[in-house]
């Protein structure tokens, strides 16, 4: 199962930082990746809570039902998702240095059997990397004045 992980220190308030990262309807706006959310059972800010989410990795975009596994304001947002891939994701906000550190972890198992995984470690780990890197530099963006 291929895992990427990414961190980032944030110059804004925890609970800043966790709201925005954490609101399903605004992720679209700072990662790369991630094209539309849509809350389909639960209020969006709670474990439990299930969306249907469009992603675009390279040329194809894929539909993916999330569930929340965990949420925990302002620390802590897993998901796993279901559809072309098998994705489990945690992002964690924690205090440092008058800011915040955001680390984000995303594991998932590539489609097509022994060939997806080589395909997903020779072609699109650097790629996917990238837009996990790419998607932090974006929220830091957004959220420091």
């Amino acid at each position: 199962m291929p895992r990427f992980k990414a961190a980032i220190d944030i110059d804004a308030p925890r609970e800043h930082v966790f709201a925005m990262a954490s609101d399903a309807l605004k992720q679209p706006e700072w990662t790369t990746w991630i094209k539309d959310v849509r809350i389909v059972q639960g209020d969006g800010r709670s474990a439990d809570t299930r969306d249907r989410t469009v992603i675009k990795v390279g040329p194809q975009r894929k539909t993916h039902d999330g569930v929340w596994t965990e949420f925990e304001s302002p620390a802590v947002l897993a998901r796993r998702f279901t559809g072309y891939l098998d994705v489990k994701e945690r992002l964690t906000c924690t205090e440092s240095n008058g800011g915040t550190h955001v680390e984000w972890s995303i594991d998932y198992v590539p489609p097509f059997g022994l060939i997806g995984k080589v395909g997903a470690f020779v072609m699109m780990a650097r790629i996917f990397q990238n837009e996990l890197e790419a998607s932090l530099d974006n929220l830091k963006r957004e959220l420091e004045v």
